[in-house]
């Protein structure tokens, strides 16, 4: 037992040295609950890297939806969405299959403004980009402000295969 004497002393100088820190254990459930966020971004971003393989898109996707939180919700030429986020229900209420073959106008309702619809669609008709912010509706009907950031897709051969949008309530 002698021999580990010097050890256990060297040891014992080596972490002195050291910033050891214990964290409290509220420290650990904020953690989990980034964990938990990190894995519903993982599960959403693989989607989004095989739905865009084809995409001529420069803007940073990835970028908008971890950092900025935003709703990615994708749709074909004719409007019918494609893909919508998982976090799409901590907007509005309806889960991605709820909303995927409908259009985004299901979002919309007596009071959204018909000016503010009217941008959206001539900047869709001239595939061109827009953000407005604009009235939708949630699945129990209660009115929300949401801005809105969307963008007409080409494939890498120039053709408009999609467009894809980035939602967050104002």
């Amino acid at each position: 037992m002698e021999e580990f004497k010097g050890y256990d002393h060297m040891m014992a100088r080596y972490y002195e040295k050291m910033s050891n820190y214990s964290l409290p254990l509220l420290s650990w459930e904020f953690y989990g609950e980034h964990h938990t966020l990190l894995e519903s971004f993982k599960e959403d971003l693989s989607t989004l890297k095989k739905l865009t393989e084809n995409w001529e898109f420069t803007r940073d996707y990835s970028k908008e939806f971890t950092q900025e939180q935003s709703v990615i919700v994708i749709t074909n030429p004719n409007l019918k969405i494609v893909y919508a986020s998982q976090n799409i229900q901590n907007l509005n209420g309806y889960s991605p299959d709820e909303v995927i073959g409908n259009s985004p106008k299901m979002f919309q309702g007596k009071d959204t403004c018909v000016k503010t619809s009217a941008k959206v669609r001539e900047a869709v008709n001239n595939q061109t980009s827009f953000e407005v912010t604009i009235l939708n509706y949630r699945k129990d009907l209660t009115p929300y402000q949401c801005i809105i950031k969307g963008f007409p897709v080409h494939d890498k051969k120039g053709k408009l295969i999609n467009y894809i949008a980035f939602e967050k309530a104002a």
